[in-house]
């Protein structure tokens, strides 16, 4: 039986929202030394766009496409924040995918492994950020 060579490269989301504070490519390059500690290495990147930050239909689109990655990198968890459901089911629609999860700004890591406990460790993150999460929305309107 052969065994599964897991691919090392990971698509990339800056957070479009920040990038009025911190320009896309600094976020790029954070997000890269941030997988890299991992031997990962970004294949693409793009962002969500007015009509899609709340919903992430950006990701969501690339979340149904079968593509050979490890996982995806996010600038952020405040872009699961975005819109009232939090988008939490994403997270959990990509892990039961075999993805893994980076969100480099919180230096955490999201797989199947530790799901539920990173989970636990996230359930108040949108309340403790509300105040950061209105100004970075109201920034880009």
């Amino acid at each position: 039986m052969k065994k599964e060579i897991k691919n090392n490269e990971v698509f990339c989301y800056p957070d479009t929202l920040l990038n009025k504070f911190i320009p896309q490519s600094w976020q790029i390059q954070i997000m890269q030394i941030f997988i890299s500690s991992y031997k990962k290495k970004i294949s693409f990147y793009t962002g969500e766009n007015h009509k899609t930050y709340k919903s992430m239909g950006l990701f969501k689109k690339k979340l149904n496409e079968e593509k050979k990655l490890d996982g995806f990198v996010f600038f952020s968890y405040l872009q699961f924040c975005y819109d009232k459901n939090k988008n939490e089911n994403l997270i959990k629609k990509s892990i039961d995918k075999n993805f893994t999860i980076y969100l480099a700004r919180e230096k955490m890591i999201i797989n199947k492994k530790n799901y539920l406990q990173k989970k636990k460790n996230l359930i108040f993150f949108k309340e403790s950020n509300k105040d950061l999460i209105k100004v970075i929305i109201n920034s880009f309107s």
